[in-house]
């Protein structure tokens, strides 16, 4: 019957304790594991703990009633069912105005009503937990994209006063540069959230030490720690720790820890990472003194979209995706992490276990590809010409031939006409989209060695399959990061 349900009964009455055990134990479908608690304090104490799935409440209750707690958890996630042996109709909507999501007559009660309330009263708490989860997300989303855009704002126009000096300049342009990364970061979250969801995440995994991962992510990170002002202090393992994994993908798991760390300790705190091979596994502990986590988030802390309490001017930020990110990377390398903390103000702890590899290669140094420095004759076709005259303006003043078009048409007949060495095609053009495009340009024996790049804003892992489907070399997503496109369009032709 697979996992059973977890019920608490609160209720004065053991008669009453002994029929909804009897009504439990008869159905068929379903095993209930059902405890029971007699008084309101003891009733209040199990709802603190919140460690079952439904909780069936008396209405009366000692020298309390039911409505009381009730009105104390109407605002928990936790799934409540009004039990009473009084057919008052006004009772009943009083209940559901306090919180109840049923309201069950004990007179009237048979093991398929009461298995149909529980499952309901679930389902419903779910329900609606699911959509204040999507809800607040919605909020932070857009709080997190327009906080960006406000220095961006600023920086244009600080660039665009007469009177500004090369120092002044330079400082807008660092600022917008360091608000495009965090656009950035945010959006391929967003992407690997979505992909985590569909299951679409697949590792290139290879050998490697485990503490060079670690080193990476680190490095990735340094940046939020440093700007906290935070101590990192390493503990690095007494002899080689070999795993198999994608080093990308877990030093992005690992960086997503770390930089939880800095956001939620307090300025001038300390980080301390250890790795170490612990049986047959690598291990990775880093552990704060930021702002802990509270005892009734733990259980929900990998969670997609969960987030702690956090102040109303957010100064952290985040999505509340780092987590479910790290989750899941982790348990695609066959590993598992954990979170621990003794509550607010006492810091946290997240273990990261990965299984070791014993047939171990020891990381090879990838050779430097030789970069020839000759200029490129470059295609730029995209719709937006802001977006296509300022990537044509970066590729002039590197050296290369540029031409920009703006439809797919043009960018066919232009093709045709220039024979470039490269094409940055975008997806998304009118006339002929780009995979048309370069169905086009494939079927043509003139541009069998073009390199045709994908330059798009679409990230999906079956878009990139279409481009390639279609003939393309490469599939970029939107904003490239300058010096990678120009090291790609050097190496490609």
């Amino acid at each position: 019957m697979g996992t059973s349900i977890r019920v608490l009964l609160i209720d004065d009455d053991e008669e009453d304790y002994v029929l909804t055990r009897e009504l439990l134990s008869d159905s068929t479908d379903t095993r209930f594991d059902l405890k029971w608690v007699s008084t309101y304090s003891q009733g209040v104490a199990a709802l603190r703990r919140g460690d079952s799935d439904v909780y069936l409440i008396d209405y009366r209750l000692d020298s309390h009633d039911g409505m009381e707690l009730l009105k104390q958890f109407a605002a928990s996630p936790l799934p409540m069912i009004m039990l009473t042996g009084e057919d008052d109709r006004s009772i009943d909507l009083e209940a559901m105005r306090c919180g109840a999501l049923d309201y069950l007559i004990k007179g009237q009660i048979n093991t398929e009503l009461l298995e149909r309330s529980i499952r309901y009263a679930i389902a419903r708490k779910r329900t609606e937990e699911a959509l204040r989860h999507k809800d607040e997300f919605l909020a932070m989303l857009a709080h997190e994209l327009r906080n960006p855009l406000a220095p961006i704002r600023a920086a244009l126009h600080i660039l665009e006063l007469p009177q500004i000096d090369a120092a002044r300049a330079r400082q807008a342009r660092e600022i917008m540069n360091r608000q495009v990364g965090h656009m950035v970061h945010l959006v391929d979250d967003l992407l690997d959230a979505a992909r985590i969801m569909r299951g679409r995440i697949e590792l290139r995994q290879q050998p490697h030490e485990m503490m060079n991962i670690v080193e990476h992510a680190i490095e990735t990170a340094r940046p939020v720690i440093n700007a906290q002002g935070h101590s990192l202090i390493l503990n690095a393992p007494h002899r080689s720790v070999p795993i198999t994994a994608d080093a990308v993908r877990l030093a992005q798991a690992v960086a997503n820890l770390l930089t939880n760390a800095a956001k939620y300790t307090e300025k001038a705190g300390r980080i301390f990472v250890t790795v170490a091979a612990e049986g047959d596994h690598a291990v990775l502990r880093i552990r704060d003194q930021g702002v802990g986590i509270e005892p009734e988030l733990l259980p929900r802390i990998f969670d997609l979209f969960v987030q702690g309490e956090r102040a109303l001017a957010r100064s952290q930020g985040g999505l509340g995706i780092g987590l479910a990110l790290v989750k899941r990377l982790v348990e695609l390398h066959g590993g598992t992490v954990t979170a621990s903390s003794e509550g607010r103000g006492k810091g946290s702890e997240f273990v990261v276990r990965i299984p070791m590899t014993f047939d171990y290669v020891r990381d090879k140094k990838v050779p430097a590809s030789i970069i020839p420095t000759h200029a490129r004759n470059v295609l730029i076709v995209d719709d937006n010409v802001d977006s296509a005259e300022c990537i044509g303006a970066m590729l002039q003043l590197n050296g290369h031939q540029v031409q920009v078009v703006h439809d797919g048409f043009a960018a066919v007949e232009a093709a045709r006409h220039q024979k470039p060495d490269v094409i940055l095609l975008d997806l998304g053009l009118p006339g002929r989209d780009g995979y048309e495009v370069a169905r086009m340009l494939r079927n043509d024996s003139d541009f069998k060695k073009t390199k045709i790049v994908a330059v798009t804003g679409y990230g999906r892992d079956e878009d990139r399959l279409r481009s390639k489907q279609a003939g393309m070399d490469l599939h970029l997503t939107k904003p490239v990061d300058p010096e990678h496109l120009e090291e790609i369009i050097r190496t490609l032709a």
